[in-house]
């Protein structure tokens, strides 16, 4: 599967890139849902700020010990 990234105006798709194919292909063409977008740096500030303080690590730790507890039994 070949990705490239091209401009949608209404009523043609106009190529960023350029198409590296011979023959006739079939394409599909994906949308973005206006309705969920979200800027990078909006998405990058809320996974930065995701599990601070709630020691999520420690808390994995300490699950993964309990599971070789268990499975040594």
């Amino acid at each position: 599967m070949q990705v490239v990234r091209a401009l949608f105006d209404g009523n043609e798709i106009k190529f960023i890139e350029p198409l590296k194919t011979k023959k006739k292909t079939e394409v599909l063409v994906i949308f973005p849902n206006e309705a969920d977008k979200i800027a990078p740096e909006m998405a990058r500030k809320l996974l930065r700020g995701s599990g601070r303080g709630q020691k999520l690590t420690e808390k994995l730790l300490k699950a993964r010990a309990e599971d070789i507890k268990l499975e040594r039994k």
